[in-house]
């Protein structure tokens, strides 16, 4: 039942990126965003999790309209071999994606904290964030956003981690970066 609904979840989020991207193809400035790299205290967030935080946030800049995200999964495909290096402290790995792909922007980030339940029951993360410029190779953005649950959470899982937690983390890093382009 709980990947029954985290494939249902997904799913709508992909199908809200497939549609944001055919209604807004004419405006916005091209961008990417990549998978985001988990660090060490973000040890319980599996791959669904990266891949939910990416295709959300995509979206989520996408419906913007300052923003033309490309497409989350041919972005996974042209970053997968180098997804370190891309979201580390150079900026040159993600220029090159960049340049492959096409767009100006290049948004890279790392998790930092992914805690589905802590002791007293919340769930909390934090990510780190940039917005590199591919011209100039500048990051015009960095930042970091944390994140705790307003209540207890009852199961910690995924789609509730989701819920709780990653989608208040994506909404305030659109608002960060929207105000940046």
């Amino acid at each position: 039942m709980k990947k029954l609904f985290t494939a249902f979840i997904l799913g709508i989020a992909l199908a809200g990126v497939s549609f944001a991207q055919a209604t807004s193809r004419a405006k916005g400035v091209k961008t990417a965003v990549v998978e985001f790299t988990p660090g060490a205290g973000a040890s319980a967030m599996n791959d669904q999790a990266k891949r939910g935080l990416q295709t959300t946030l995509s979206a989520s800049l996408n419906h913007t309209r300052k923003f033309d995200v490309y497409d989350t999964r041919h972005t996974r495909n042209a970053s997968q071999a180098n997804l370190a290096a891309i979201n580390g402290n150079s900026t040159a790995a993600a220029v090159k994606l960049g340049k492959q792909l096409g767009v100006a922007y290049v948004v890279t980030g790392t998790v930092i904290d992914y805690t589905p339940k802590d002791a007293a029951g919340h769930g909390s993360a934090e990510v780190t964030v940039r917005l590199i410029e591919v011209v100039t190779g500048k990051v015009k953005y960095t930042g970091n956003v944390s994140v705790r649950s307003g209540k207890p959470m009852r199961t910690g899982s995924q789609p509730e981690m989701h819920a709780n937690v990653m989608q208040h983390i994506v909404d305030q890093v659109t608002d960060l970066l929207a105000g940046k382009v």
